[in-house]
């Protein structure tokens, strides 16, 4: 039996579940408890793959899913004769997964910025909610056109 398939089987549904073994069954990879040739061809498959991966540039890993903002909000605070006095930037994080669907974690996180964009502990605006949002930081930034405000 193809060993990866049956370890994330297992992780999902338990080691001592007998469910992982019923599944690759209705798979093909196994045969009442021997490998079939599929499962054979299969775990080679994934061998290849994981060579072939191992090889490659690496890239920059990406947060989970559950440190990843689900909404990022920008609050613009204004003074007198509505000049821009600085930004606050809120990230809405996704929940983080429980054991009990009825119950979430929801977290918020606020950053402080000046009027230009800038912070003594986070830098400038764009380049935070950047790394945030997993687009590059700096290159891009420099990359992406001016906008005009209003």
């Amino acid at each position: 039996m193809p060993k990866f398939l049956e370890r994330k089987l297992k992780q999902e549904y338990g080691e001592k579940s007998a469910i992982p073994y019923k599944v690759m069954n209705t798979m093909g990879v196994m045969r009442g408890n021997q490998e079939t040739e599929k499962g054979r061809e299969m775990e080679a498959e994934h061998e290849r793959d994981k060579g072939e991966k191992d090889t490659m540039k690496k890239q920059p890993a990406m947060p989970a899913k559950s440190e990843m903002p689900r909404r990022m909000e920008v609050e613009i605070h204004r003074g007198p004769g509505k000049a821009v006095t600085g930004f606050t930037v809120r990230h809405h994080m996704m929940p983080k997964p429980t054991k009990s669907p009825a119950f979430s974690e929801d977290t918020t996180h606020e950053y402080p910025f000046d009027a230009k964009g800038q912070s003594a502990t986070h830098g400038d605006m764009m380049e935070h909610m950047a790394d945030h949002l997993g687009m590059g930081g700096a290159e891009a930034a420099a990359e992406a056109p001016e906008e005009v405000d209003e």
